[in-house]
């Protein structure tokens, strides 16, 4: 019975070896993505999922920067902190309980123009197949 499996290893052990090849040669080149700094701190931008533009759109920033910059301009209350709610925009939220759990927010704050397309924006979706 031992000798009954004797051709398992040489079956099964190959599979797969001559497409692997010809996957990768199929593959189109991604576009390269060109050195990025940031316009506040000026240090690279090394993931750009995590960038957003300028306020005025001619460029890009880290988003911690962008909020730490808010953070400095905007006068808060001890209750208040400032929060990203999508479509390129910030807001003002007071939380109503101690959890944190419920909030308000106070005041909407605008930061990249919405509907704009940036070319590093559209360089990463077709690095990523979007």
């Amino acid at each position: 019975m031992a000798d009954g499996n004797k051709d398992f290893r040489r079956r099964f052990g190959r599979r797969g070896r001559d497409r692997s090849a010809s996957r990768e040669e199929s593959r189109p080149a991604r576009p390269e993505l060109p050195p990025i700094s940031c316009a506040i701190c000026e240090k690279q931008i090394f993931d750009l999922s995590n960038a957003i533009a300028t306020r005025d759109g001619s460029g890009s920033v880290h988003f911690d920067c962008a909020l730490a910059s808010l953070n400095e301009s905007e006068r808060l209350e001890p209750n208040e902190k400032i929060s990203y709610i999508g479509r390129g925009a910030f807001a003002v939220i007071e939380f109503k309980d101690k959890s944190h759990t419920t909030f308000i927010i106070k005041r909407r704050i605008p930061w990249e123009k919405e509907g704009e397309k940036f070319d590093w924006r559209k360089i990463l979706q077709q690095r990523m197949g979007i």
